[in-house]
């Protein structure tokens, strides 16, 4: 195991300041497509009056949706993503249990194997999550490049990103839905908000990859972090199912443009090398630039070949 641990307690892991900040944003854009989409003539406290309901019901709409779809989303994930739970004893999940464990988590989250090249974590919470690791990873990665990978979800599931990204969804939707139902904030408004809230979502979802890379760094190598990235970049194009589900994935839709749901891999290489984010991880032992972290403790890949089938 490495000498290195995450200081779990001291993660920015909070989705409060999300929840807030998302509020705040749903109260701003509210006020201004009232304004913007104002017929002329129409004075400013019209205006303002037509987006006063939404004031309560978009952030009370979006927290209610958001904490029930979340609640669900690892069932309906098990369900209908086609994925193989896996038992407690399977090698695979004890080496995301021991993993999960080095990085802080007090709960063991469900863990599953998909078809797919790829990798995604699930969940309301830390005590709710789901871990997916892609056959085709196991099968042509390195057992610490798949440390690497498992390490990211799980940063995911510390950083509580589930809950922001999941948050941030249904306060998009809810923002749209009720601009709907206003004769004057259907138009030019609800069309620009539209367009700003995805762009904010996927914004949060390109930053947050950042963190999760670092995690999973921290947990095995920068090395083998960028390794991981490298080996999937260069990997088969994504199925229709990980686009479908992009913003989940390890590797998603990275163009290095506003609308990619990723960072490009080489924003993200350059992020593990400059260790932009790693030396802002907080630690409880040494200084991570030090460290030469090593799994020889964890299961091996080899015991988890029977997956194959």
């Amino acid at each position: 195991m490495t000498e290195m641990t995450i200081n779990y307690r001291h993660l920015k892991n909070s989705s409060l300041p999300t929840w807030l900040g998302l509020v705040v944003g749903s109260w701003v854009g509210l006020a201004w497509g009232s304004l913007i989409s104002a017929p002329v003539g129409i004075g400013v406290g019209v205006a303002a009056g037509s987006a006063f309901g939404g004031f309560l019901a978009v952030p009370l709409w979006g927290t209610l949706w958001g904490l029930v779809g979340l609640g669900s989303q690892r069932e309906a994930a098990a369900r209908q993503h086609g994925v193989k739970l896996l038992k407690e004893d399977d090698p695979l999940a004890q080496r995301v249990y021991a993993l999960a464990a080095q990085l802080g988590l007090k709960t063991r989250p469900w863990v599953a194997v998909m078809p797919h090249n790829n990798a995604y974590a699930i969940g309301a919470s830390a005590d709710n999550a789901l871990v997916v690791i892609g056959q085709p990873l196991i099968d042509s990665l390195s057992e610490d490049e798949v440390d690497a990978i498992i390490g990211h979800e799980l940063g995911h599931v510390a950083n509580n990103d589930m809950r922001r990204m999941g948050l941030a969804r249904s306060f998009q939707n809810s923002l749209v839905w009720y601009l709907g139902f206003s004769d004057t904030l259907q138009r030019w408004g609800r069309w620009l908000l539209t367009w700003l809230s995805e762009l904010f979502v996927l914004r949060l979802s390109r930053s947050r990859e950042y963190w999760a890379d670092a995690i999973g760094a921290a947990l095995t190598s920068k090395e083998h972090m960028i390794a991981a990235l490298e080996k999937l970049h260069n990997g088969p194009e994504l199925s229709e199912f990980e686009r479908q589900h992009a913003r989940l994935m390890f590797r998603g839709v990275a163009a290095g443009s506003l609308l990619s749901t990723h960072p490009t891999l080489e924003e993200r290489r350059a992020a593990l090398q400059s260790q932009a984010y790693l030396n802002r991880l907080p630690v409880l032992k040494a200084n991570i630039s030090t460290l030469q972290p090593s799994t020889a403790d964890l299961p091996k890949i080899e015991e988890i070949a029977y997956a194959k089938e």
